[in-house]
C-alpha cells in the first residue's frame, strides 16, 4: 500500500504489525515535531520567579495554538490507521475515529481541572465532576481500542473492506485466474 494511501486514506485493511509500527512512528514523529517546532518558534515556556511569584513570559495562548495545529495535523493519519485496522477486523471505522477525535479534544482539557472535578465528585456535585467522568470514559474507550485494534487478529480471508493484508484465505476464483494468466 502506498504511503499516501496508508496515512491519508480510509479504505482498505491493515495488519496489526503495521498498525503498531506506524502508530508508534507517528507518536515519535509527533513528539519530535512538537518539541523541535516549539524550540524553533520560541514557544518553550520561560517561567520567571520574582518575590515568591511565578510568571510565564510570552503569549500564554501561543503554545496552545501550536499544540492544536500539531494535533490536527496528526489526527488524520492516526484516524486513517485506526480505520484501516478496524476494517481488517470487519468493523466500522466510525468508533475508532470518534474515540481518536475525542481523545485529541480531551488532551486540551486543563490538567488542574481534573483535580477540581474529582473534589466536586467527592462533594456529590456530578455536574462539576462531569469532565472527570468524560475523561475516564474516553480513557476506557481508548484502552478498549488498543486491545481490539492492537491485539486481536483481523478477519481471515476477504471481508467487505477488501482482501486480507496477510494474503491468506484469498478467493479461489482469484487463484484460478492467476494460474491461467
Amino acid at each position: 500500500m502506498p504511503l499516501k494511501d496508508l496515512l491519508f486514506g480510509f479504505e482498505g485493511r491493515l495488519r496489526r504489525r503495521d498498525w503498531w509500527i506506524w502508530s508508534i512512528a507517528l507518536g515519535i514523529a509527533y513528539y519530535v515535531a512538537s518539541d523541535t517546532s516549539a524550540v524553533l518558534l520560541g514557544l518553550d515556556a520561560h517561567v520567571v520567579s520574582r518575590g515568591g511569584r511565578e510568571a510565564v513570559i510570552g503569549d500564554p495562548l501561543a503554545p496552545l495554538a501550536h499544540a492544536l495545529i500539531l494535533s490536527l495535523a496528526f489526527l488524520w493519519p492516526n484516524s486513517a490507521l485506526a480505520a484501516k485496522r478496524a476494517h481488517d477486523r470487519g468493523a466500522s471505522a466510525w468508533p475508532p475515529v470518534l474515540v481518536n477525535l475525542a481523545c485529541q479534544a480531551l488532551s486540551f482539557w486543563p490538567t488542574e481541572s481534573y483535580g477540581l472535578a474529582g473534589r466536586a465528585l467527592d462533594n456529590g456535585d456530578w455536574v462539576e465532576g462531569s469532565g472527570l467522568i468524560a475523561g475516564l470514559i474516553i480513557m476506557a474507550a481508548s484502552l478498549y481500542l488498543v486491545v481490539v485494534l492492537g491485539f486481536l487478529d483481523g478477519t481471515p480471508g476477504p471481508n467487505r473492506f477488501g482482501r486480507s493484508p496477510k494474503g491468506i484465505g484469498g478467493d479461489p476464483a482469484d487463484k484460478a485466474a492467476e494460474v491461467f494468466n
